[in-house]
């Protein structure tokens, strides 16, 4: 079964390779700030880093996350710390006796590799999981339909997302098979990767007290370490800025409209879209993805119900709930395309359907935005 694995992620991984070309035939460059791409930051690019088929694979917040693991903390402290400490830790085996800033082409390679071998090895997770409730080719399905979704390219890119899908899987496989330490470890990575990280606290403990019949046992003191990552960024975040919650208000830095210092409800973001379709141009690309953006919430919560009423396991539909709540739940459903990626329950859910006709339809529409959603991305244009 790791061989089918592999395969179907290689052709995925190929097949990426096509958006890329048609994008840079068809698509003019879209000038913006320095950060949509990394060309800007690399130390005399070579003819490989510098060809379009690798330097879009770190637009947008793949420069964020090189930089600091370059220089550190300067600024940017919405993104946590668990990604580019391992692009910082690979980057100086690689370079141990250079500057790691400006990043050498090889380091930025070496980094797009690990990446994709996090995303592999999510895959493999993946399957391993979901093989413990359901039989051998569901699992298959839920892999490509994961590999269908708009914009899972954002797992082959220089972004936290596999290392975040792969972090949640292990917590969740390891959870089931009673190894509650390296759950709880897993747990703790996670809660460093992303701020949404946290979810896995409420998903584990509800976990162990369904196996275990009591939350109160010696080994559920394991379940803090799960906090570890969180507790050990805002200590860092007080010492540097004095604010154990700076993170929080950093994401305000960003300029995309998202609350910092209060909950939005949904239905009040909902009404925002629905003024935005309704009074700006089609002919504006921020109307498409304002389009994208509301979709994606309304197919993502549909599938949430499906997931409920197909009994998919409560742990995992409040872990990927609450990731979903989150970003939600700031005025804005920008960058919720890519959030999305995580939420492995609704992939379950999509599988679940009997509805062939519908998953078929899924598969199409989804490869079809896969492609143009990339090929917009690699020429500049904000995606998620």
């Amino acid at each position: 079964m790791i061989k089918n694995i592999a395969i179907i992620f290689l052709a995925w991984r190929v097949f990426l390779f096509i958006p890329l070309i048609a994008g840079n035939i068809f698509i003019s460059f879209r000038q913006g700030y320095p950060y949509t791409t990394p060309l800007h930051f690399l130390s005399d690019p070579n003819w490989l880093v510098s060809s379009f088929l690798f330097s879009a694979w770190a637009n947008f917040d793949g420069v964020h996350y090189l930089l600091i693991a370059a220089n550190g903390y300067t600024q940017d402290a919405g993104f946590f710390p668990m990604y580019p400490l391992l692009i910082f830790f690979l980057t100086s085996i690689i370079s141990p006796t250079s500057s790691i800033y400006p990043f050498h082409p090889i380091q930025y390679l070496a980094v797009l590799f690990v990446t994709n071998l996090f995303f592999g090895l999510a895959l493999f997770m993946l399957y391993k999981l979901v093989s413990l409730d359901y039989q051998d080719s569901l699992p298959i399905l839920i892999i490509i339909f994961t590999l269908a979704f708009p914009t899972s390219f954002f797992f082959a890119s220089i972004y936290s997302e596999s290392l975040f899908l792969l972090l949640s899987l292990l917590s969740f496989y390891f959870a089931r098979t009673n190894r509650w330490f390296l759950a709880s470890l897993c747990g703790g990575f996670l809660t460093a990767t992303r701020l949404v990280g946290i979810a896995i606290i409420p998903a584990l403990i509800y976990e162990f007290v369904k196996k275990e019949r009591s939350l109160f046992k010696f080994k559920s003191l394991y379940l803090l370490l799960s906090l570890l990552g969180i507790l050990g960024y805002m200590l860092f975040n007080f010492l540097k800025w004095g604010d154990p919650f700076y993170f929080i208000q950093a994401q305000g830095a960003f300029h995309n409209e998202t609350s910092v210092d209060s909950i939005v409800f949904i239905p009040q973001t909902i009404f925002r879209y629905i003024k935005i379709l309704t009074t700006l141009s089609p002919g504006i690309f921020e109307w498409w993805i304002a389009l994208l953006e509301i979709s994606t919430f309304i197919f993502v919560s549909i599938m949430f119900f499906v997931a409920w009423k197909k009994k998919i396991r409560i742990s995992y539909i409040l872990f990927a709930l609450i990731c979903f709540l989150i970003p939600a739940s700031t005025g804005t459903f920008t960058g919720l395309s890519r959030y999305a990626l995580v939420l492995f329950p609704i992939f379950i859910a999509l599988a679940l359907v009997k509805n062939k006709l519908f998953k078929i339809a899924y598969s199409i529409v989804g490869f079809s935005l896969l492609m143009i959603l990339l090929a917009l991305f690699s020429k500049g244009y904000y995606i998620a």
